[in-house]
């Protein structure tokens, strides 16, 4: 198992995503993949960054902009770890303005669909990329069945629950209430739901590259090259 620095991995990844572009001439789309909390948000701006200072055209597009409202998303109750894994996010939507919606012969993405801090609905007009761009998409539930047939490279940040969590409730402490609501939250919600996901989709099994991310200095590569 090679230890890499985020440099070098960035490197390795760049060297697959220009295969890929090379073969198939149309944007590549790349999926972060892990559970709550585990950094894949950091990991794809990093990334995203990285490859357009090697001058790529990379477009970073989370899926925390293609939230359903909270009368969807809560409909099972605030609590509810099946209901943040079933509800949460407008999967058909992103499915099809981005990651079809890239493939066309003038391809096309739209960065959001929802603002989450305001619950509202948006309509952003989509933009036209070119051929050559990779689009990089960071997620949770990112091989469930809807999404999985559309990925060109699925990349799975592996981390412990505890190292997750303990990054989780840092970073949401002040969205949830403080660091005891957050923590309760990912233990009732957050990373029940990512249980449930795990079991139904395997997503190590469904990823390209496997990546121990639990030390951000020291990422192992379990998987991939």
């Amino acid at each position: 198992m090679e230890i890499y620095s985020q440099q070098q991995l960035f490197q390795a990844i760049e060297q697959i995503c220009r295969e890929g572009l090379s073969s198939k001439n149309k944007p590549l789309r790349v999926a972060i993949n892990g559970i709550e909390g585990t950094g894949k948000t950091y990991f794809a701006e990093k990334f995203s960054a990285y490859l357009n200072q090697q001058s790529f055209e990379a477009h970073h597009i989370s899926i925390d902009g293609f939230h359903f409202d909270s009368s969807i998303r809560y409909r099972q109750g605030r609590d509810s770890s099946q209901g943040y894994y079933e509800d949460s996010f407008d999967e058909l939507t992103f499915v099809e303005k981005v990651l079809l919606a890239s493939q066309q012969d003038v391809p096309q993405i739209t960065k959001a669909t929802h603002d989450l801090e305001t619950d509202e609905y948006i309509n952003l007009k989509p933009e036209t990329i070119r051929f050559d761009s990779i689009i990089v998409t960071d997620g949770a539930y990112l091989f469930k069945p809807n999404y999985l047939p559309h990925w060109d490279l699925k990349i799975y940040l592996q981390c412990p629950f505890e190292i997750a969590m303990a990054r989780g409730i840092k970073r949401d402490q002040a969205w949830l209430g403080g660091l005891q609501e957050a923590e309760q939250k990912f233990i009732d919600r957050y990373h029940a739901a990512s249980k449930i996901y795990n079991q139904l989709n395997q997503p190590e099994n469904q990823a390209d590259i496997i990546i121990d991310n639990s030390d951000f200095s020291k990422l192992r590569v379990i998987k991939g090259f």
